[in-house]
């Protein structure tokens, strides 16, 4: 009697722990597109439309608030008159405290957010010509946004964002100063880990 009651004992101490982790840790794809631009004194750029995609994950620390990390390939720079389309790619490391309003076991979770968001640059070109060797390798950026998470299954979400992200790093060792930033809307899937 006793095995069979540390045995029911094991199994639902495990049934509890893989339940409230698989509510509290996501994780899954996304994909979206920037508005990117780079802010300057003096400067002509317009917005450039790129690509942004990976892998965004959520640690709900309590009911009403978490922590947000994603891994993004990001597509930002501008386009100009005087140096043509620029696009600087990126590999972002968005962490972000976020808030939640509703329930935790609620379906739909509207969220706002803020955080850091480094970046270590990957690729640059201008036209056609590789130019990264003239760019700072590393930037280092602030970000906030708002979205929801929508219950799609038990334990699916499908999560959208809108964003907003302004570097605090010359992208470049010259003048005027140039900074990246964007406007980023995007979709993605999270998957609860059992």
């Amino acid at each position: 009697m006793k095995k069979l009651s540390l045995a029911l004992f094991v199994a639902a101490l495990v049934a509890l722990t893989t339940t409230t982790f698989a509510q509290t840790f996501s994780i899954g794809p996304r994909v979206g597109v920037n508005f990117a631009n780079l802010t300057s004194d003096g400067s002509d750029f317009q917005n450039n439309t790129l690509l942004v995609a990976g892998i965004t994950s959520t640690y709900s620390i309590n009911e009403k608030a978490g922590i947000g990390v994603d891994l993004l390939y990001s597509g930002e720079g501008a386009e100009s008159n005087n140096f043509g389309d620029l696009a600087l790619n990126y590999v972002r490391l968005p962490i972000m405290f976020q808030y939640f309003f509703r329930e935790l076991g609620d379906d739909f979770r509207p969220k706002i957010y803020a955080g850091v968001a480094p970046g270590l640059l990957v690729n640059a070109e201008q036209g056609e010509r590789e130019v990264i060797d003239n760019y700072n390798k590393f930037d280092f950026a602030g970000t906030a946004g708002l979205g929801f998470h929508y219950r799609i299954t038990g334990g699916t979400w499908l999560n959208t964002d809108v964003r907003y992200l302004r570097g605090f790093s010359n992208v470049i060792d010259a003048t005027p100063e140039l900074y990246n930033q964007h406007v980023q809307v995007s979709v993605g899937l999270s998957f609860g880990i059992e």
